[in-house]
């Protein structure tokens, strides 16, 4: 069974989830979502830290609590750059659609 047909996880990537690898590093939280991309802002304060993007294509689950990615963390530290300023982003990316209800629409 595919992570997405599973009844306890959740449907769609949200702002403010924890983003981790597949097993279990902690690399921040979903900031943003862009149409490629996820903007993650790492754990912790610190002016060296920045935000970095995830591409969409790493997912691998989403749950209730947490986004898990497929890589290392220093393969998954894209640079923004200038991508963030041009991107339209959202707070919320379905990653399926609704399940259908059977009803008809006139």
């Amino acid at each position: 069974m595919a992570w997405w047909d599973s009844p306890v996880e959740r449907r769609s990537i949200q702002t403010g989830m924890q983003v981790r690898t597949q097993d279990g590093q902690r690399l921040g939280r979903v900031m943003l979502i862009g149409r490629e991309v996820m903007y993650v802002r790492p754990w912790g304060f610190s002016r060296r830290r920045k935000e970095f993007a995830v591409p969409l294509s790493r997912v691998t689950a989403v749950t209730g609590g947490h986004v898990s990615v497929q890589g290392s963390p220093s393969e998954l530290h894209e640079p923004v750059g200038d991508r963030y300023f041009h991107d339209i982003p959202t707070h919320i990316h379905p990653l399926a659609e609704a399940a259908n209800t059977g009803h008809a629409h006139d």
